[in-house]
């Protein structure tokens, strides 16, 4: 395959000579590279910039940029729109995402025909598309964690939504897996898990951690259990009322609700990214937001706001359609020919295609080819009215060429006034009126003067030298036609420019949050000029590349450190590590995701590695204080007591008084089916914690899975008990320690 630069000479070298060369040296020297270190991108870049306006200075417009259309037809992937169609497949499952509707909207066009600006489009949509799907999968690894970590959890409560949970997390996993996304499973497993935890947290049901030692106290009254038939039959949905519960389970409620909150909340914003601002919605967006950094859950008020969503949505693309047909209704009535309102027309179609599809068409380069044409044609009405009132008040001999003009259809002047005026010049001449033609020359002299500097700026320079010496040997210039082309390729630099700036923005969108809000606000003020420079814009998005990849680097450093110190700590059994699990599973799957994800990506990994940096702070606290009270109490007796628990667990001996419980005796005396070493030891510990804390303990319960180990005071002794969790509640009763 060519090289770029051979692509470009290639193209450009036919109408402009060795000027080409020199152009192609002085756009690297702006690149600063070198000849073979050019890229498509590059090239597009010297492309539409000073090669286009080398080619204006000596082609017209529409043939100046059938030049560079060429051109850039064979810099970019010849197989395009094969690569539009397999992305079309791999995203057709995301329907309700707008970059996929005009993805959809552009193939439909380009199979009619090519278009190499549609064509770039649609590829660089395929690479927004690839970057929001990476970071969507790295939300969903997330959400999988969680679920996991949850359904760890409530997995011993049992019953249907249990069963539930784990069915969804199982399509979840496949899903994911195989790199899709599985939008609604995911809610409704997230609910599900809320609705889980609650249940957990309300009655005072512990996960299976090791270890976990459930204490009572004269001072505090006992902890409530629910066995797992309680909780299997709870299959409506679940209420629960804080004020009723311990200051203590409720914060815990709310806390889990808030997070939930902000989890969906977080879907919604990146979602309707792009009627965050609209009037309907931007209040009670920001009330929502505050109430959630304060960690006060909103409820029926993140209902409300995606319905203000929702109704947003529908209302801009009522908008944009009402705008489309004014448009469309307004070049129907141009009195233009057809092959100058064709652009504009095919245009308009894709956007009302893009809008069918669920998208959101830009309007504004629309709008702006339209004032273009409605300026052409009201020059070309000026100039009618201006010579038609100069026959007039001329003789007899120019009444043929006055009635000729006044009979010329209004589509058709672009075309018959520059041979009127020539003819108009000729009779002058003939008709001896040689002082108006020298005052016409002079006027026209004029005009051509206070126009160099804007056509020097627009590559026209030499068109204007030429029309300057035809001035000077008496011919009569066609100004008409150089205003004309001057319009041309202003709207065409203009054009292009705000094209240019669509692209830029849609970019900047995706720096939402990490410094693109400030490009935003730029390019809105770029665009309002009458003729914007893309150039600063980039040079900003370019500087914002720069620290995504700067904080990229960082990231990288920083998930190394963490996964390392995770690992020192995953052997620990407490709430600290049950929270940071989900943490470090997602961050292990970041890791590997990092160098593919973008801005929003980038953004969601920090946020978490923040928790999970904190988190493994309090995990290795906790390890130290842990190592200090094994080092006390002997390590050996304690880990000999769960590893006979664990036997014990495993060959459950038959029942011997409840249902459910499986060995039972008394460590002073008698016989006890359970190893009494390690248990006097784990006695003997409990009984130095008490002394520590001054507690008047009644009991001890150690959860361990579906099994609790129960050590109680009765009639002077030390009861040990193993049994079925299920046959907590029921035991305590019986030993007269639950109500």
């Amino acid at each position: 395959m060519p090289e770029v630069h051979q692509v470009i000479l290639e193209a450009v070298q036919p109408h402009l000579g060795q000027r080409a060369q020199v152009v192609l040296e002085e756009g690297l020297k702006r690149l600063g590279k070198t000849r073979r270190e050019l890229t498509p991108e590059d090239g597009e870049a010297l492309l539409k910039g000073p090669f286009f306006r080398e080619l204006q200075a000596r082609l017209r417009p529409e043939e100046a940029r059938r030049v560079v259309e060429e051109a850039l037809r064979r810099l970019r992937n010849p197989e395009g729109l094969k690569a539009l169609e397999e992305g079309l497949k791999r995203f057709q499952l995301y329907l309700d995402w707008p970059e996929v509707a005009r993805l959809r909207a552009l193939y439909s066009r380009l199979r009619q025909g090519e278009d190499p600006a549609l064509l770039a489009e649609g590829l660089r949509l395929l690479e927004a598309l690839e970057e929001k799907l990476e970071e969507a999968l790295l939300r969903q690894a997330r959400d999988l964690a969680h679920l996991e970590e949850t359904l760890e959890r409530v997995r011993h409560l049992g019953g249907a939504k249990v069963r539930r949970l784990e069915s969804l997390v199982a399509t979840i996993r496949q899903a994911h897996g195989e790199g899709t996304l599985a939008q609604g499973e995911v809610e409704r497993a997230r609910a599900l898990a809320l609705e889980l935890r609650k249940l957990l947290e309300s009655s005072a049901v512990r996960a299976p951690t090791l270890p976990e030692i459930v204490f009572q106290t004269e001072e505090a009254e006992p902890e409530v259990y629910v066995t797992v038939e309680d909780a299997s039959e709870l299959e409506g949905e679940l209420v629960v009322d804080l004020e009723a519960l311990p200051e203590e389970a409720a914060e815990r409620i709310q806390a889990l609700v808030v997070e939930e909150e902000k989890r969906r909340f977080q879907d919604l914003l990146a979602r309707y990214a792009p009627l965050l601002e609209r009037s309907t919605v931007s209040p009670l967006l920001a009330e929502v937001q505050a109430l959630l950094e304060a960690g006060t859950p909103v409820g029926e008020k993140l209902k409300t706001l995606e319905e203000a969503f929702k109704e947003a949505e529908a209302n801009l693309k009522a908008e944009r359609r009402a705008r489309l047909i004014q448009l469309e209704e307004a070049l129907r009535r141009l009195p233009l020919p057809q092959e100058a309102k064709a652009p504009l027309e095919a245009a308009l179609r894709l956007a009302e295609e893009t809008l069918r599809e669920g998208g959101f068409p830009d309007l504004l380069p629309l709008e702006e080819s339209l004032k273009a044409l409605e300026e052409e044609a009201g020059r070309l009405r000026e100039e009618k009215e201006a010579l038609l009132r100069e026959l007039a008040a001329k003789g007899e001999a120019f009444r043929p060429l006055l009635e000729e003009l006044g009979a010329t259809p209004e589509e058709h002047l672009g075309e018959a006034l520059p041979a009127l005026r020539a003819r108009y010049a000729e009779l002058l001449r003939k008709e001896g009126e040689e002082a108006a033609l020298k005052a016409k020359l002079g006027e026209a002299e004029g005009t051509l003067r206070a126009l160099e500097e804007e056509a020097r700026a627009l590559g026209l320079g030499e068109a204007w030298e030429a029309l300057m010496a035809g001035v000077a040997q008496g011919h009569l210039p066609d100004l008409e036609g150089f205003r004309k082309r001057l319009a041309e390729a202003r709207a065409e630099r203009r054009q292009r420019a705000l094209e240019e700036l669509a692209r830029l923005e849609a970019l900047a969108e995706r720096f939402r949050g990490f410094g693109g809000e400030a490009v935003r606000k730029a390019i809105a003020e770029e665009k309002a000029k009458p003729l914007p420079d893309p150039t600063p814009i980039a040079r900003a998005l370019g500087a914002l590349k720069r620290k995504l990849e700067a904080r990229r680097s960082e990231l990288t450093t920083r998930l190394a450190a963490f996964l390392r110190g995770h690992a020192r700590v995953q052997d620990l059994k407490s709430e600290t590590t049950h929270r940071l699990k989900p943490l470090a599973e997602f961050l292990e799957a970041a890791w590997e995701r990092l160098g593919r994800l973008g801005p929003q990506g980038i953004l969601e990994v920090e946020r978490a590695l923040e928790e999970a940096e904190r988190l493994l702070k309090e995990a290795e606290r906790e390890k130290e204080a842990a190592q200090a009270v094994l080092k006390e109490i002997g390590s050996a007796d304690l880990e000999a007591l769960f590893g006979a628990l664990a036997e014990a667990g495993e060959d459950p001996l038959k029942p011997l008084h409840l249902p459910g419980v499986e060995a039972l005796g008394f460590l002073e005396e008698g016989p006890l089916p359970l190893p009494r070493p390690p248990l006097e030891s784990f006695q003997k510990a409990l009984d130095l914690l008490d002394a520590a804390a001054k507690w008047d303990r009644k009991a001890a319960v150690v959860l361990l899975g579906p099994k609790a180990l129960v050590l109680a005071r009765k009639e002077g002794k030390t009861l040990a008990a193993l049994l079925e969790r299920s046959a907590l509640s029921a035991f305590l009763q019986e030993l007269g320690l639950l109500a």
